[in-house]
């Protein structure tokens, strides 16, 4: 058995017709309709903390209605299990191997965090450019980190939101491609009026968040 009828089988084992376990075809090439949005909260903060900004706009991304939109909270340091998840999504066969056909069937990945969350989001995207995966895309809020400011050459679209109110702990102003080619920065938007904590509440940032990720899921 070949790997796509492999995979064709996988749609079909999980309730799946054929149609609905292949990707929508755009000029001819497959894209995926699936999203999968991943969240990292900063500090020692937690993925179930209500009052944090990440888990905020996380629980909104959730009441879109798409039964394809997947939202998964981590604290920072647990990026590896982000990538496992995802690794899951796109290995569909479970041969430990990320073929071309199942990259073509990989979710859409939109990956955000704020403080040292924003450094996982550049962690994360990293450790899947090592094995081919693309990133629709990255949004960092008031990210501090070593190297967080650059960003890998398999992200489409990187957002970047910042603070100046805190004079202490500031997230980065300004960020960097690899390969301006491949990757296109939205804007670093400074957010006033707002502290280091506080920033990541933002209705702009939620806003922004909803918006792409309705429209990734094909929602006007």
């Amino acid at each position: 058995m070949n790997k796509l009828l492999a995979l064709i089988m996988v749609g079909f084992l999980s309730g799946l017709t054929t149609s609905e376990a292949l990707p929508s075809m755009r000029h001819g090439k497959a894209v995926s309709s699936r999203p999968l949005v991943i969240g990292f909260v900063g500090g020692v903060r937690s993925p179930n903390d209500l009052k944090q900004g990440v888990v905020q706009i996380g629980n909104r991304l959730k009441s879109i209605h798409n039964p394809e939109l997947q939202v998964e909270l981590y604290r920072h340091w647990h990026w590896k299990k982000a990538y496992d998840l995802i690794y899951q999504n796109v290995d569909l066969n479970r041969d430990e191997e990320i073929s071309n056909e199942e990259l073509e069937l990989a979710p859409r990945i939109v990956i955000y965090g704020h403080s040292l969350g924003g450094w996982a989001v550049i962690k994360l995207s990293r450790s899947l450019e090592k094995i081919c995966v693309p990133v629709e895309l990255t949004v960092q809020i008031d990210s501090v980190g070593i190297g967080d400011e650059k960003i890998p050459s398999n992200v489409k679209f990187a957002a970047n939101f910042y603070q100046r109110s805190n004079m202490l702990l500031r997230g980065e102003d300004k960020l960097k491609v690899e390969n301006e080619g491949k990757t296109i920065v939205l804007g670093n938007f400074l957010i006033k009026g707002a502290g280091h904590e506080a920033v990541a509440r933002g209705g702009e940032i939620s806003d922004f968040l909803t918006e792409k990720v309705r429209s990734i899921c094909e929602i006007p």
